[in-house]
């Protein structure tokens, strides 16, 4: 009879926690970009596969770029940021000395040297800009001091 009466009482107990959970509201209510919305927004216009990339994606192709193009690269911390540019806009300076213009979706890329780098030549800091294709645009770099 005890038993029984412990068994009466958990499934009580299981059917109150288990309505519970059911009646209760989802607690975030996310805002989804749908691509097929029809908002004259331009910012939702075409297409940017930048947008589904990783952020170790994003860090992987610019670090290959840099190695690709014979720079020794080493960081201490990454910044990633997304613009667009309605209109044909400079967004760097190839090491010739050639402007790199782009109009649309782009990623700046921040790879900052570590505070106590082991060797002078990772003192650099460098900007990486990827398309909307995830392609490299270009890249720009600064020396810093080490104290």
């Amino acid at each position: 009879m005890r038993t029984l009466n412990y068994t009466m009482i958990l499934t009580m107990l299981f059917f109150f926690i288990f309505s519970i959970g059911c009646s209760a509201k989802p607690s975030l209510d996310l805002d989804v970009y749908h691509p097929n919305d029809t908002d004259n927004d331009e910012a939702h216009e075409g297409y940017s596969a930048i947008i589904f990339m990783t952020d170790l994606e994003i860090i992987k192709k610019a670090t290959d770029y840099l190695k690709k193009c014979g720079e020794k690269v080493a960081f201490e911390e990454t910044e990633i940021s997304f613009h667009h540019c309605d209109a044909e806009t400079v967004i760097c300076t190839d090491p010739k000395g050639s402007r790199i213009t782009y109009k649309g979706d782009y990623l700046k890329i921040v790879f900052y040297p570590p505070k106590k780098p082991l060797n002078p030549e990772y003192n650099k800091s460098f900007t990486v800009y990827l398309d909307q294709d995830g392609d490299v645009l270009g890249y720009v770099s600064q020396i810093f001091q080490s104290d």
